[in-house]
């Protein structure tokens, strides 16, 4: 994380994250790992670009805005390629499964799956963030 993110602390915190998705998977909390996976792809899109651009978030405090606007900001400033940011768009709709009331309305089925097909994504996301840096001066 330290590599794309120069907050150190906050580089730190988001190491965890996989590490957290991987032990909910293996004890069969597969909800949980998606949720993980999720909560890691928006802490890293936020601080990338806070750190790059915050400008890009106008108005919105980086506390308050959304993964949506955060998948679609990372695109538009070619941080992150077309098939990146649609898968991204589907790993949002799963974490959002963090609300069980989005769970029921989906009838996800809880099985390894889903956390499978994740876990590529943030690969994704994190492989086009690190292409993406501004080379230093």
């Amino acid at each position: 994380m330290t590599n794309l993110i120069r907050d150190q602390n906050m580089a730190g915190l988001l190491q965890h994250r996989p590490d957290a998705a991987r032990t909910c998977y293996a004890n069969g909390a597969h909800v949980a790992a998606i949720i993980m996976l999720g909560s890691l792809l928006e802490g890293v899109l936020v601080h990338v670009v806070h750190e790059r651009n915050a400008s890009l978030l106008g108005p919105t405090s980086p506390d308050r805005v959304s993964l949506d606007t955060l998948i679609k900001t990372c695109h538009d400033a070619c941080w992150i390629g077309a098939d990146v940011e649609r898968l991204c768009h589907e790993l949002r709709k799963y974490r959002n499964f963090v609300h069980p009331r989005a769970e029921i309305r989906e009838a996800h089925a809880r099985d390894r799956d889903t956390p499978d097909m994740c876990w590529p994504v943030v690969n994704a996301v994190l492989n086009d963030l690190a292409g993406s840096q501004p080379k230093a001066a």
